[in-house]
């Protein structure tokens, strides 16, 4: 039997959707220059792939797994696929380099709109369910899968992305379980570098919390 906890990484990987893509929204109707141009398509980019790879997992693998533990619930999985394929649209055209970033912009709003009622039927159904079937296997396999999703030289910018997204309760349940290693290296270099590149992005720091200590 797993506990909330143990799903930290998963709902982590949730707030940086809901509040990357309505960053992103705002900040991509007027970038400054070139260089903050690429920036943003650079981030736009890494969370569109986060977005489909975290997708394609449910739908391969975390959705069959709980629909052959509890069948009754196939059903209501089957919804959540269904959106995954109502949103695809929608981060094709986000994507799409030939149209200028500004014209995205509005495109990048619907995404965030919908992305967050996405993830709120998520939480309300897929949650439960994984908290009744899911084991300590599943949740170390899950995290494993999500590394090599990231892959090792985009570890750093990705912890920062969410960690710039977390309250606080969450970022500490979530960075309670990093190894030692990398908790030191990104306190010490990566959240550094990104609170560097939220400002060049976004204009400001303000909104960045305190990490926990390593």
């Amino acid at each position: 039997m797993i506990t909330q906890d143990d799903l930290a990484g998963f709902l982590l990987m949730h707030a940086g959707f809901r509040a990357e893509f309505g960053r992103l929204a705002e900040a991509c109707r007027d970038p400054r220059d070139g260089e903050h141009r690429e920036l943003l398509e650079e981030q736009l980019t890494l969370v569109l792939e986060m977005l489909h790879a975290h997708h394609t997992h449910e739908d391969t693998t975390l959705w069959p797994k709980l629909a052959g533990r509890d069948p009754e619930a196939g059903t209501a999985l089957a919804e959540l696929e269904a959106e995954h394929a109502v949103l695809d649209p929608l981060v094709a055209a986000a994507a799409d380099r030939a149209v200028p970033i500004p014209e995205r912009a509005p495109v990048l709003r619907r995404l965030h709109e919908l992305v967050g009622e996405h993830l709120d039927h998520e939480e309300r159904t897929a949650v439960p369910l994984m908290l009744r079937h899911l084991t300590a296997d599943d949740i170390e396999a899950d995290k494993r899968q999500a590394m090599a999703d990231f892959g090792r030289r985009r570890v750093p910018v990705i912890f920062g992305w969410l960690a710039s997204s977390a309250d606080a309760g969450l970022l500490a349940t979530a960075f309670a379980d990093v190894p030692g290693p990398a908790r030191l290296m990104f306190r010490l270099f990566w959240w550094p570098a990104y609170r560097r590149r939220f400002t060049r992005l976004y204009g400001t720091a303000a909104a960045l919390p305190a990490v926990p200590e390593a």
